[in-house]
């Protein structure tokens, strides 16, 4: 292989590194890129639970509509008096009753029991939103796992080709014996060694990518590298109003559920009449005649006490979820918005310093090395450095953007509206 010029390499590293420090969108914007928004709608057409979420309201409609129908009335035929002796031998004595009765709801049963489906359909809604929302985080944590490694890609292709450009240098200077053949050795395994994480960063690439396009429905993508930067509006002050948060939507369906519960046990306590009328026929004289009659159960044994008090237990339980969820979100929100300030500060840090000292020091480290002033090690120490940083860079803007996908999450920022550009 011809060895490439040095000062050259080492140059164009070293202005690779520098300009990772000030990418802008307009840098590095790409025609066609999937945005995170496209994503997201992409995502919500193509994941099966979504599908599984939507039946599941259906089915709660269809307990709305059922809830409200009323107990069936029934047809009745009674016959006596046939079948005996003398007299009664035979059809010829006999009475033959038809009659229709109908079952009477009282205590407001037939509305509590339309309460419970209502709100068995809210919370399936809420389901809904919870799991769209789910799609959503994973989608977006998906889709800065597929920009954050093509990001690290990048960075072990430059570690490789400073890694060769630092071979040939070497191998010159120990063609010259101006170092020993131990320095020689070194630089091939550098060389070796960044081979293998290019190969490791660019698996892990491809799995990214994968799963990025098992969420969205294998779509063909590009992705635009400058949406992996912080945004240029940065505002975390998330809203974390109860009623914006799933959870808490949830668990309050759950307390109108058990409510709407309570009050269809306590109109089950109340004993239901049955209403009958019907005709009479005596076969024996040919006459008619109008049968009515009312029947209702003695509520001796049973009054429903015990599923009543279990209802209105489940109630306060429910109002007691309610208020302990809302004191977790607001931990769990206030422990992301430190996380985010917290990684865009070490961002902001490593661009404005980290890197661009580590930068420096490896060109310093490479202009003495290659005046005899430093060894071989010291410029290997160097380019891990700067790689270190850099890497460390990209980790910390997908650990931002992960922890803004939590934060969304539990903020439902995408609950309704996914037509419009994300800022992102």
């Amino acid at each position: 292989m011809r060895p490439r010029d040095p000062k050259s390499s080492w140059r164009a590293f070293a202005l690779a590194a520098c300009g990772a420090l000030s990418l802008s969108n307009s840098a590095w914007a790409q025609e066609g890129a999937l945005s995170l928004s496209e994503a997201l709608r992409l995502a919500r057409q193509a994941d099966p639970r979504l599908r599984a979420a939507e039946a599941g309201v259906d089915a709660a409609e269809a307990g709305i509509r059922q809830a409200r129908a009323r107990p069936n009335p029934t047809l009745g035929l009674e016959v006596e008096n046939f079948g005996g002796q003398d007299s009664l031998r035979g059809f010829d004595g006999s009475e033959s009753t038809f009659s229709l009765s109908q079952p009477i709801e009282r205590g407001g049963r037939r509305q509590a029991r339309v309460a419970v489906a209502t709100q068995e359909r809210s919370a399936a809604e809420t389901d809904a939103l919870i799991a769209r929302l789910n799609v959503y985080e994973d989608v977006q944590r998906a889709y800065y796992d597929a920009l954050a490694t093509a990001a690290l890609v990048i960075i072990a292709e430059d570690r490789l080709a400073t890694a060769e450009a630092m071979e040939a240098t070497v191998a010159r200077r120990v063609a010259a014996a101006r170092d020993p053949l131990m320095a020689g050795a070194r630089a091939e395994a550098g060389t070796a060694e960044a081979r293998i994480a290019l190969e490791s960063a660019r698996n892990e690439a491809a799995i990214a990518r994968a799963n990025l396009a098992s969420l969205i429905g294998d779509h063909a993508f590009t992705l635009a590298p400058a949406a992996l930067e912080l945004p240029q509006a940065q505002s975390h002050d998330h809203e974390t109003d109860p009623t914006s948060n799933p959870e808490i939507a949830r668990l309050r369906a759950a307390r109108a559920l058990a409510s709407a519960t309570a009050r269809l046990e306590r109109s089950r306590g109340y004993m239901d009449p049955t209403v009958s009328v019907g005709v009479r026929r005596f076969e024996e004289s040919g006459d008619t005649g109008l049968v009515a009659g009312l029947s209702i159960p003695f509520g001796i044994f049973d009054r429903n006490r015990g599923a009543i008090a279990r209802a209105e237990a489940e109630e306060r339980r429910a109002g007691f979820d309610v208020e302990a969820a809302r004191l977790r979100i607001e931990r769990e929100a206030h422990a992301l918005t430190r996380r985010l300030e917290s990684a865009q500060l070490t961002a902001v840090s490593l661009d404005r310093t980290v890197i661009p000292h580590a930068a420096r020091a490896l060109d310093l480290a490479r202009d003495g090395y290659n005046q005899g002033a430093f060894s071989y090690l010291d410029v290997l120490e160097a380019q891990r450095a700067l790689t270190a940083a850099r890497q460390a860079r990209v980790e910390t803007l997908r650990t931002y953007h992960h922890t803004e996908a939590a934060l969304d999450r539990l903020t439902a920022r995408f609950a309704d509206a996914l037509g419009e550009e994300t800022s992102q």
